[in-house]
C-alpha cells in the first residue's frame, strides 16, 4: 500500500493515478473536503488519523505538504505511529538548506528520497511529471513505482541538489512569464493590442511555455520557488522579478478584453 500524505494538486493526483494502475493507496489530509472527494475519484481509502493506517502493509509513503515545517511535522507524526523501516519520497520542494537538514535527520532505518516534481497536476495525474531525486540507490520496486508516477527521473548525488535544480528551473520559468507579461503591457501602451502581440510569440522566437500558459498557470507557486531561491544564494541574477505578480495580472486583463473586441 502506498500511503499519500497531503492531497493536494500534487498528492492527491499522484495518489489517484497509483489507484488507476490498480495499486493500493491511503489518502492522508486534514481537509475532510479534500478527503471525501478524494476517496470518492480514487475509491481508496482516506482519513485524517494516521492511527487508521495499516503499516505493516505500507510499501512506500509520499509527502505533498506545501512548507518545510509540514515535512518536518510529517516526519514527526510517522515517527510517532510506527518504527519499521519505511520508504519515503519527499515531493514538496524544499529550499536546499532545509532539504539537507530535515532529509539528512530521517530515522537510520527509512530509506528516505529527495523527490521534487515538474510538470503540475496534470502530469501527476496522468504519471508524466519529471522527478529530480536523490537518496539511497533505488530497487527494482522503487524504480518500477517512480515508472509509474514520471515521464523522466533526473538522479542527484546529495540532498539539496534536486530543490535546487527545480528552484533554478522555476526562476527561468518565472523570468519567462514576467518578461512575456510585460512586454503584453508595453505593446498595449503603444497602442498594438496584448491579444495579437500574444498570437505572434506563441509562433515566433519569443514563445515559451510560460507564455504560452500565462493565463492558467499558478504563478503564485512559481513566486514561492523564487522566494526559496534568493533566499539559497543570496541574490539572483539582474532582473526585476519583486513586481511579477501585478505585471501578470495586467497582463490577464489585457488578453481578456482584447479576445472580445471585435476586428475590423
Amino acid at each position: 500500500m502506498h500511503l499519500v500524505i497531503g492531497l493536494g494538486p500534487i498528492g492527491g493526483n499522484v495518489g489517484a493515478h497509483l489507484a488507476e494502475l490498480g495499486r493500493k493507496v491511503y489518502g492522508y489530509d486534514f481537509d475532510q473536503d479534500r478527503i471525501r472527494a478524494w476517496a470518492e475519484e480514487t475509491a481508496s481509502p482516506a482519513g485524517s488519523d494516521l492511527a487508521a493506517v495499516e503499516w505493516p502493509s505500507v510499501d512506500s509513503v509520499h509527502v505533498a505538504v506545501r512548507l518545510a515545517d509540514q515535512v518536518s511535522s510529517v516526519f514527526e507524526a510517522l515517527q510517532a505511529h510506527t518504527a519499521q523501516p519505511l520508504t519515503v519520497f519527499v515531493h514538496t520542494t524544499l529550499a536546499p538548506a532545509d532539504a539537507r537538514k530535515i532529509l539528512s535527520s530521517a530515522p537510520d532505518n527509512w530509506r528516505v528520497f529527495e523527490a521534487p516534481v515538474s510538470g503540475g497536476p496534470q502530469g501527476a495525474r496522468h504519471g508524466s511529471m519529471t522527478v529530480f531525486l536523490a537518496g539511497p540507490a533505488p530497487t527494482d520496486s522503487e524504480n518500477t513505482l517512480l515508472a509509474d508516477i514520471s515521464g523522466r527521473v533526473f538522479r542527484m548525488e546529495s540532498y539539496g541538489q534536486p530543490a535546487l535544480v527545480k528552484l533554478l528551473n522555476n526562476a527561468l520559468a518565472t523570468y519567462n512569464l514576467a518578461a512575456t507579461a510585460r512586454m503584453l503591457d508595453l505593446a498595449a501602451e503603444h497602442g498594438v493590442p496584448a491579444e495579437d502581440l500574444f498570437e505572434v510569440i506563441g509562433v515566433s522566437t519569443g514563445q515559451s511555455w510560460m507564455g504560452d500558459n500565462l493565463v492558467d498557470v499558478q504563478y503564485d507557486l512559481l513566486l514561492k520557488d523564487v522566494d526559496l531561491l534568493r533566499g539559497e544564494l543570496g541574490s539572483l541574477p539582474t532582473a526585476d522579478l519583486d513586481d511579477v505578480e501585478p505585471a501578470i495580472l495586467r497582463a490577464r486583463a489585457l488578453l481578456s478584453s482584447d479576445s472580445g473586441r471585435e476586428r475590423a
